[in-house]
């Protein structure tokens, strides 16, 4: 029986499109780069805040470190103006909470807006949380993952990671770990498919899944 599910963050637990688009073109058009829209924002993030910046400049590193800071900066407020929780993702985590599942949230994203985000949507619900910052390496880099899995006490095997890219499918193969992805996020079902061979479409049948493994 496992004991512990992990989640990606951005495109897995919460829809941060809009905030992450926002916040890039603030930066950036300043500096007279085109802006984002929501579906370049959905193709270029995770891997990390500076991968994302890159590819918002088409890799012109010109006011590549400017940029950050202001993004960074702004981001920080405004992290959390239009960002939301997918629709049932809610009674996924209460299921697995009446279940006795050890939670944890383990993301590419900024430690800082991650445990903000996080403490703002969900407070209560995850034991662990991991996000850039801390010093570790990112996914799919399997540092993280056993980060969590240590914080929390269980073993990789007893663990389940759930994500909705192909950062995540790459994490889950390089830890060979249990892993369940989503297709509601920032990657498209069709690209996903590719990878691995069966995705959830929406948080209720993640949340079907989670029931066949749990009761």
């Amino acid at each position: 029986m496992k004991r512990a599910i992990l989640f990606d963050l951005d495109g897995t637990l919460l829809n941060t499109l809009e905030d992450l688009t926002d916040s890039v073109n603030y930066a950036k058009v300043r500096f007279g780069y085109k802006e984002n829209t929501i579906s370049d924002t959905r193709r270029m993030i995770g891997n990390g805040i500076r991968s994302f910046l890159e590819k918002s400049v088409n890799n012109d590193l010109t006011h590549i470190e400017e940029i950050s800071i202001l993004f960074k900066d702004y981001y920080k407020d405004n992290c959390n103006n239009k960002t939301i929780p997918y629709d049932g993702i809610i009674d996924v985590l209460d299921f697995l909470k009446s279940k006795n599942i050890k939670l944890g949230v383990v993301s590419n994203k900024a430690i800082y807006a991650t445990s903000k985000l996080i403490n703002s949507h969900f407070p209560g619900y995850f034991d662990v949380i991991v996000g850039d910052g801390m010093g570790l390496k990112k996914k799919p880099d399997i540092e993280p993952i056993k980060y969590a899995c240590d914080k929390l006490k269980v073993d990789i095997n007893d663990t389940i990671y759930i994500g909705d890219s192909d950062v995540d499918i790459k994490t889950i193969n390089n830890i060979n770990m249990d892993g369940l992805i989503v297709s509601y996020g920032f990657r498209e079902k069709s690209e996903l498919l590719k990878l691995i061979n069966e995705v959830y479409d929406t948080p209720y049948q993640l949340l079907d899944k989670l029931k066949e493994l749990f009761i």
